[in-house]
C-alpha cells in the first residue's frame, strides 16, 4: 500500500530587498499562509511554513522541506515579493521537478499567465484562497485533475484556461486559523532588536507610552476580505466583485482578546483592505474590546466618507477602545479627479474627517496620488495643495503624496497601456516596480510637478521635525517656516531645508541626499521616518 504524501510547504517571500538594507516591520505576520493553511490542517495534513523575514537561509530550508512533500505553495503582492518568490519557485522547480507548485495572492491572481508560462506554477488561485487551496490540496492528494477545482488558472495544451468561479464567502466558511504554526517570538525578537542601519518600512507611529527605545510587541490579523469601493486604480473590484466579508464585531473582539492572552502583544494591526466598512460592526467591536478590557492599541483602514457617516458615539468608541491610527485614502484634490477614479470623496470632507480623528487622539495616515492616466498638471498641483493644506491644519496627521503606479488588473492599468505605458516584462522588473527610488516612471510626472512634489515632501518632513530633531529653538523656527510654506501651498526657495542641511553638516551628520531621500519615501508618515535614528544619532531616512 502506497502511503499518501502528507506534507505541504508554504513560503512567504521577502516584502523588501534585504540587499538594499531594507525590511518590513516584523508585526506584519505571514497571515496569507496561516489563512490558506487552515483547511489542510483541519484535513490532517502537515504544514511547513517558511517566512523569509525570519529565515536567513530560507532557500535551503525550502529545499529540505520539499523532500517528500505533496506540493509547494507561495503568495505575493506587487513589489519585491514577486521577484523573491520567483527565485524560490524556480529553485523548487529545478530541484524537485515533479512537485506541484501553486501560487496565490493579489499579484499572481491578476497575472496568472506570467506564472504559468514561465514554468514556476502548475496552478494559480484567483482571488480569495482559503477554500480554493483546500480543494487544490485534496485534488493533488487524490490525483484529481485541477481543471475540476473552481477558482484556478491552469495551463492545458499550451494555453492558459480558467476553471469555474469560486464565490467569495464569509469567514464562517473557513476553519480556525492555525496560530500554533506561528513562531511569534521570532517576530518579536526582530521588533525589539535595534534596526541599526536597516531601514524598516511600514513601521507605524508608536501609541501610548511606547518609544523607539522601548517599542511595543506588535501583532497583525485579517478581520475582513475585499472592499466595496469601485476605485479604478485598485485591483480589488475585479478580483472580489466588490464583495466585502468580515468577522462580526463582537466575535472579532473575543478572538482578539484570546490572541492577546496567548501571545501577549501590545499593538494590533488589521491588515484589511477596508476595516471600517460597516459602522454597526465597528461599534460592536469597540464596545466588546472595552468591555473585555483588552490591554492593546489597534489600527486599521477606513474611508473618509465612512468617517463622515459614522455617528459621534461610534467615533468616540474608536478612541475609547484605543484605536491609535487609521489609514485614509484621500487620493485626489479635485472633484473632477475624484469622479474620474470613482472614489467620489467630497473634497471638503477630507479635512473634516481627518479633524474628527485628530480631536480623538487618533493619528490619520492620509494618502494622495498624482499622475493618474490623463490627469492634467493643474489637477496634480491641486492635489499637492490639498495635501499641504491638510498637513498644515493637522501637523500630527500623515498627508503623503505618491506617484501613480499602474497595477495590473485595474481600469487605470488598462488605460495606462492605451496611453503608451510599457509595463515590466520580467519577475525581476515587476519586483522593482514599486520601489520609488529605483523606478524610472517618476519621470512621467511633469518636471514642475516633480519639483513641487519633492519640495512638499521635504517641507512636510521638516514640519514634523520639531518632534525629534535638533535643539528646541531650531525645531520651532524651522517648523514655523515650513508651516507657512504649507499654508501658502507655494514652494519657492526652500530656506528651512537649506538651514536644516547646514545644521546636520555642522553636527557631523551625513545628510547629503536628504532632499532626494525624503522625496522617495515609502508609505510611512514623515513623522515616523524622523523618529527612526540609529544609535550614532544619524537620522534614518
Amino acid at each position: 500500500m502506497i502511503q499518501r504524501k502528507n506534507k505541504i510547504v508554504l513560503f512567504l517571500p521577502h516584502r523588501a530587498d534585504p540587499a538594499r538594507g531594507e525590511r518590513f516591520s516584523a508585526d506584519l505576520l505571514p497571515l496569507e499562509l496561516l489563512q490558506i493553511a487552515s483547511g489542510p490542517i483541519a484535513d490532517g495534513y502537515e504544514v511547513v511554513m517558511i517566512d523569509a523575514m525570519i529565515e536567513p537561509d530560507y532557500l535551503k530550508k525550502i529545499d529540505e522541506a520539499c523532500e517528500g512533500a505533496l506540493l509547494f505553495a507561495s503568495s505575493s503582492i506587487l513589489g519585491y515579493q514577486v521577484y523573491d518568490g520567483y527565485v524560490a519557485a524556480k529553485m523548487v522547480r529545478e530541484k524537485h521537478p515533479n512537485l506541484p507548485i501553486i501560487w496565490g495572492g493579489w499579484f499572481p491572481s491578476v497575472t496568472p499567465e506570467m506564472y504559468l508560462n514561465s514554468g514556476v506554477a502548475d496552478a494559480v488561485g484567483i482571488g480569495q484562497g482559503e477554500i480554493t487551496f483546500r480543494n487544490v490540496v485534496n485534488a493533488v492528494a487524490s490525483g484529481e485533475d485541477l481543471a475540476n477545482v473552481p477558482g484556478l488558472a491552469i495551463k492545458r495544451d499550451g494555453r492558459v484556461m480558467y476553471t469555474d468561479n469560486q464565490p467569495v464567502v464569509g469567514f464562517n466558511q473557513f476553519e480556525p486559523v492555525p496560530w500554533h504554526l506561528l513562531e511569534y517570538d521570532r517576530y518579536v525578537d526582530l521588533q525589539l532588536a535595534p534596526s541599526g542601519n536597516m531601514k524598516v518600512r511600514h513601521r507605524f507611529p508608536l501609541p501610548g507610552h511606547w518609544t523607539p527605545d522601548n517599542p511595543p510587541k506588535g501583532f497583525s490579523m485579517f478581520s475582513s476580505f475585499g472592499c466595496p469601493e469601485p476605485c479604478t486604480f485598485c485591483c480589488s473590484p475585479r478580483l472580489t466583485g466588490r464583495r466585502w466579508k468580515a468577522i462580526p464585531g463582537k466575535q472579532l473582539a473575543e478572538e482578539v482578546a484570546e490572541l492577546q492572552q496567548r501571545f501577549g502583544f501590545d499593538v494590533l494591526r488589521f491588515q484589511d483592505a477596508n476595516f471600517g466598512v460597516a459602522e454597526k460592526r465597528t461599534k460592536e467591536f469597540c464596545e466588546a474590546l472595552v468591555d473585555l478590557k483588552v490591554p492593546i492599541h489597534w489600527n486599521g483602514t477606513i474611508e473618509i466618507e465612512t468617517i463622515m457617516r459614522y455617528k459621534e458615539p461610534t467615533l468616540d468608541l474608536l478612541e475609547e477602545s484605543k484605536c491609535h491610527l487609521l489609514w485614509l485614502g484621500a487620493e485626489a484634490g479635485t472633484k473632477e479627479m475624484q469622479e474620474r477614479i470613482k472614489k467620489n470623496i467630497g473634497i471638503d470632507n477630507i479635512p473634516i474627517a481627518v479633524g474628527e480623528l485628530v480631536k480623538r487622539n487618533i493619528v490619520p495616515g492620509t494618502f494622495w496620488i498624482i499622475g493618474y492616466p490623463g490627469e492634467t498638471e493643474e489637477s496634480m498641483a491641486a492635489t499637492l495643495k490639498a495635501a499641504a493644506h491638510l498637513k498644515y491644519l493637522y501637523p500630527t496627521a500623515g498627508s503623503d503624496v505618491y506617484p501613480f503606479r499602474p497595477i495590473p488588473g485595474t481600469e487605470d492599468f488598462d488605460q495606462a497601456i492605451k496611453d503608451g505605458y510599457e509595463p515590466p516584462k520580467t519577475f525581476h522588473d515587476w519586483g522593482n516596480c514599486f520601489e520609488y527610488k529605483y523606478n524610472s516612471q517618476n519621470s512621467a510626472l511633469p518636471e514642475s510637478i516633480r519639483n513641487t512634489w519633492s519640495r512638499y515632501n521635504n517641507t512636510a518632513a521638516i514640519y514634523d521635525m520639531h518632534v525629534n530633531e535638533g535643539p528646541m529653538w531650531m525645531r520651532r523656527a524651522l517648523s514655523k517656516i515650513a508651516g507657512r510654506r504649507l499654508q501658502r501651498g507655494s514652494y519657492g526657495f526652500p530656506v528651512e531645508q537649506k538651514l536644516f542641511d547646514l545644521y546636520v553638516r555642522a553636527t557631523g551628520q551625513s545628510q547629503e541626499n536628504l532632499s532626494e531621500e525624503y522625496a522617495q519615501l515609502q508609505p510611512e508618515t514623515h513623522a515616523q521616518i524622523t523618529e527612526e535614528k540609529s544609535t550614532e544619532g544619524k537620522v534614518a531616512v
